[in-house]
């Protein structure tokens, strides 16, 4: 049964289709960074990404990055953590920087743009939760 407002992914030729958001969706981050690392986008580009779970006020991002790339939240918008699964990352935030190692959680507070970048080559899991006024339910 899916329950999400976004159903699943379409899937490409190194993807399958998956649902976005169920009742309880269990993921082996280990087995997703590997397979974020064997496909064309990892090898040829600085970072790839996969969606595993998104509905209207949440969403939770695996990104595996090379050395010196970077993702960010202009907005701010959402409320968001970032996880350093592998590698370390700087995280910086209104010009404050933390360094991130395996194991640390940052979270940053809603109305905060935030930027971090790959200090090494690493795999980051970070989710968004946007107020409700914001996300659109």
């Amino acid at each position: 049964m899916s329950g999400g407002a976004y159903g699943s992914t379409s899937g490409t030729k190194e993807r399958e289709p998956r649902t976005l958001m169920e009742r309880l969706l269990v993921f082996s981050l280990a087995d997703e960074i590997e397979s974020l690392r064997s496909e064309d986008e990892w090898v040829d580009n600085d970072k790839n990404s996969r969606t595993l779970a998104k509905d209207v006020d949440f969403r939770a991002l695996l990104s595996v990055l090379h050395e010196g790339a970077t993702l960010d939240d202009q907005d701010g918008d959402a409320r968001a953590s970032v996880q350093v699964i592998e590698g370390t990352a700087e995280l910086e935030v209104g010009g404050e920087r933390s360094q991130l190692e395996v194991g640390q959680l940052a979270v940053v507070d809603t109305g905060s743009p935030w930027i971090v970048r790959a200090t090494t080559d690493c795999a980051l899991l970070i989710t968004f939760a946007w107020p409700v006024e914001k996300a659109g339910v």
